[in-house]
């Protein structure tokens, strides 16, 4: 049985009805215990002197097996990215190189102060996430990328209908609810050009019938939106609506190119939206009209999307970014800090289905937590300040001192526990080289 955990003398940011405290937070097993009290010494301490306690970051559309690419697909749009170098790379992995590409990237994400994810894999070596999401002890919602149709653009197409179907149905019989329910299954059509309408109907099906997530890109770049939007199925919010799939199980990334009919069809049916401003910046790809969705009620989260497309899964730097980019159309106040933090914390446990679990720090909960220390020059001076503008403008991954996820202690001091960094960079910078090989070896 797990010690009793404190952390104790921070300023706890709770993003719950709470609001901002003073005190200690207690962790009995897995679940929060108490919040802003004097709790009595003993069993385990973290001392959050001088920091804030917050609900750990969610993000709620990254690619892990993707980390292994950073660098190798800069200053393009997407379609070329898609075509020219990710399609081509992953299509490259071999289950060594899919497990250390996502140990890089959960590492990359704990120690940054994002204790849960929802990430869109590439058809093969599904497995090897999952593997790494239990050992490192990250809590992610994991799904296969089911791509059984050529999408016109970026040339892309994974596998035969039923082929894909048989292994989507074994990942849900394998790892839905593992780790003692820290692990889900989410069912990830790339895009909805990607898949078939018979692949979309089952997928709208069995996310009924299992009570899982559906998770897919939307309307991402312009010309791509408009190139299939010109398509008898019309654009990607009506198809989606067609196939059943346009519903609060669904999750869609970026969605920057939204028509009038799409608005309406998001604000009527309530699918989240995953904002990924850095993404969109980096590709070129647009601004997403997230102050226009959330005065439609539609809740929007926050993402750092892929490596190669970002080039970090910085979650502080997707808060800034929220917060900053809308102001230059929509004036000062149009997307305030308060909003930004609220996105990333129950936004994405909202868009992950666990609003009930995690999200924020309340007594009950499950003990997803980060202290951010605040003794760094580029938060000081700090008196009089808003600690939820200081997180939210001011704060870097790198000021994340220690993370609980599910009443574990998986990064203190700065340093990852579950794993070992030097042994995931090590393992990463051999498997880059080897896929790099083979992805050379197969355009000759």
């Amino acid at each position: 049985m797990r010690e009793e955990l404190t952390i104790r003398g921070g300023l706890v940011v709770t993003g719950g009805p709470d609001g901002i405290v003073v005190g200690d937070v207690v962790v009995e097993g897995e679940r929060i215990s108490g919040v802003g009290v004097e709790a009595a010494h003993g069993g385990r301490e973290i001392d959050a002197t001088g920091c804030l306690v917050i609900p750990g970051l969610v993000q709620a559309h990254v690619h892990l097996g993707q980390t292994l690419f950073r660098g190798l697909a800069d200053d393009m749009d997407v379609i070329e990215w898609l075509r020219e170098r990710i399609w081509p790379l992953e299509q490259a992995h071999d289950r060594c190189s899919v497990k250390a590409s996502a140990a890089l990237g959960i590492a990359e994400l704990l120690t940054g102060g994002t204790t849960a994810a929802l990430s869109m894999e590439s058809v093969s070596y599904t497995d090897a996430v999952f593997e790494a999401a239990e050992e490192l002890g990250i809590r992610a919602t994991i799904g296969k990328a089911l791509m059984d149709r050529w999408e016109p653009g970026t040339e892309m197409w994974g596998e035969e209908t039923d082929e894909g179907w048989r292994d989507q149905i074994r990942l849900v019989e394998t790892w839905h609810g593992a780790a003692n329910g820290r692990i889900h299954v989410a069912l990830s059509p790339r895009g909805p050009r990607n898949a078939t309408v018979e692949t979309w109907k089952r997928c709208v099906s069995l996310a009924e019938e299992a009570d899982l997530r559906l998770h897919t890109h939307v309307n991402e770049n312009k010309d791509q939106a408009n190139l299939l939007g010109d398509s008898p199925e019309g654009r990607d919010v009506e198809f989606l609506a067609g196939v059943g799939a346009l519903s609060e199980r669904l999750v869609m990334a970026h969605a920057v190119w939204l028509s009038a009919k799409e608005r309406d069809l998001v604000r009527a049916s309530r699918p989240h939206v995953c904002h990924c401003p850095s993404t969109n910046l980096k590709l070129a790809s647009g601004i997403a009209p997230v102050p226009g969705l959330l005065a439609d009620g539609v809740n929007v989260a926050l993402g750092a999307d892929g490596a190669p497309a970002n080039n970090r899964l910085d979650g502080f730097e997707e808060m800034r970014l929220a917060a900053l980019i809308h102001k230059l159309s929509h004036g000062p106040r149009a997307v305030p800090a308060a909003t930004v933090f609220e996105m990333a914390t129950m936004g994405g446990a909202r868009a992950l289905g666990l609003a009930g679990e995690i999200g924020s720090l309340e007594v009950g909960k499950q003990a997803d937590i980060v202290v951010v220390s605040r003794q760094r020059l580029h938060v000081s001076p700090r008196e009089g300040g808003d600690p939820i503008s200081e997180l939210v403008y001011a704060h870097r991954a790198s000021d994340v001192s220690a993370v609980v996820v599910a009443g574990q202690v998986v990064v203190d001091d700065s340093d990852l526990q579950s794993g070992s960094t030097e042994q995931i960079r090590t393992e990463a910078e051999k498997q880059r080289v080897a896929i790099l090989e083979r992805a050379e070896h197969k355009t000759r």
